[in-house]
């Protein structure tokens, strides 16, 4: 039973099939996005309540085609008035944009009208009494963290509840709703010695309160990463293999799986052009995507469009298969969607090489660099020059010597890609995207003179 909802799945597509009817009668066809949202939050810091927070969101997107031309518009209210309006507006600016001759709806036969959908809620406790209870719970654990350790000191123990309602209508009758839930919690630790002073975080996230880590182990890791970072110092510049963490390394995937997606390709702003069916990256490495895992972050049984994804292999032993494509894109590029509106579903980074847990990750390093955090940079989308300031763990031996700041990074995304070793089974999941830490061969460090 949902707790943070004021409105009912039905109520949404009521209010997308209107604002799509009432297009249609101005001689368009149209699709309509409906979303509703109920946050809860609680944050506590040594024993008294920072904050505590419901708030709630909603609106409706309408986008509609006529005479070969697009127009969007959106309004925050779901009454009649409000919708007239939007309708109103979106075919106004229809009339003053160019035809494009890809733009419109997909196939009425590409929509997912009843294929299967994951599941995306979990009914559990978000009420304002459970937020208080897990807030309390990972403070106290901070807590007694600190008293242990002079260097230590309480940050934030924060708790928040998440649920969702989107619907999505077209003019081909397409109309279907979705419930979404998302649970989080972390924890943020403070350190401070004659070096100077820092702060790190840990955080869980999911769609079920049951899934999340524990509150006393997201505590020990925020302390155990805001310890490691004190008395940290440059390096020599220098060439040496560099070990990413896993909450860095879905960077590295989160920019290869940019690159691949359609609009990069159609707008050359890709530095993997025309990908399919070439070598990208080491050839031990698979990035499998998967809509349908049930409750997970990036799982859907359909994009913005109203289509489907699928399981599939988007790299296979090293070698580009699939991009992630809308309706637009796909026109241009003369392909199908693939479901990909909105961007990747889950993606999982797996690698046929010798790997191991953090610890066999370190000696496998040997002497090198870890990256803990980026702390500002760029890539270029289409050349995949990759620059990055960092801060880390200089490891020798396989063996952590000091933390690391005050040095950048650079090579480019395909050297980097071609250049790793091994993923590690240290596997963590950031929103869409599930890997380990990964190995890299060899990068340039920027440090001191």
């Amino acid at each position: 039973m949902t707790e943070l909802l004021t409105h009912s799945e039905a109520a949404l597509r009521d209010a997308a099939a209107l604002a799509v009817e009432l297009a249609g009668r101005r001689g368009a066809t149209a699709r309509a996005s409906v979303h509703h949202e109920g946050v809860a939050k609680i944050a506590m810091r040594d024993g008294e309540v920072e904050t505590a927070e419901r708030s709630g969101t909603q609106g409706l997107g309408l986008t509609v085609f006529h005479d070969g031309r697009r127009g969007s518009a959106s309004t925050a209210s779901f009454d009649r008035a409000a919708i007239e309006r939007v309708v109103e507006e979106a075919m106004l600016i229809a009339r003053h944009v160019r035809p494009d001759p890809d733009a419109g709806l997909p196939p009425a036969d590409t929509l997912a009208f009843s294929s299967p959908a994951p599941q995306l809620y979990a009914d559990s406790p978000r009420n304002p009494d459970a937020l208080l209870d897990a807030a309390t719970s990972m403070d106290r654990a901070a807590g007694e963290i600190a008293r242990s350790d002079p260097r230590l000191r309480i940050g934030e123990s924060v708790a928040v509840a998440t649920e969702g309602l989107w619907a999505l209508a077209t003019s081909d009758g397409f109309c279907r709703s979705v419930l979404r839930s998302n649970d989080a919690r972390w924890s943020v630790m403070l350190a401070q010695d004659d070096s100077g002073s820092t702060s790190n975080f840990a955080q869980s996230q999911e769609r079920s309160v049951g899934a999340l880590l524990p509150v006393e182990l997201l505590a020990q890791q925020a302390a155990d990463r805001a310890r490691q970072a004190l008395g940290a110092r440059s390096l020599a510049s220098r060439r040496c293999p560099v070990l990413f963490d896993p909450r860095i390394a879905a960077t590295l995937v989160g920019e290869l799986a940019s690159a691949l997606t359609g609009m990069a390709q159609v707008r050359r702003m890709s530095f993997l052009p025309d990908p399919i069916g070439r070598s990208i990256a080491a050839s031990h490495l698979d990035l499998i995507e998967d809509p349908f895992e049930p409750l997970g972050l990036a799982s859907g049984g359909f994009d913005s469009e109203g289509i489907a994804g699928s399981t599939r292999a988007i790299v296979r032993a090293g070698v580009a298969e699939r991009l992630f494509l809308s309706s637009l894109s796909a026109r241009k590029l003369g392909m199908t969607s693939t479901g990909n509106a909105d961007g990747f579903y889950n993606l999982r980074l797996t690698s046929t090489a010798d790997s191991g847990d953090w610890a066999a990750m370190l000696a496998m390093l040997g002497t090198g660099l870890v990256v803990t955090q980026l702390q500002g940079g760029m890539t270029d989308p289409a050349s995949g020059n990759w620059t990055q300031a960092v801060e880390g763990l200089w490891v020798e031996d396989g063996h952590v010597v000091h933390a690391v700041t005050d040095v950048t990074l650079a090579s480019t995304m395909p050297a980097m890609l071609a250049g790793i070793r091994a993923v590690g089974l240290d596997v963590e999941r950031q929103g869409a995207i599930r890997t380990g830490s990964i190995l890299i061969d060899d990068m340039q460090v920027g440090g001191r003179a």
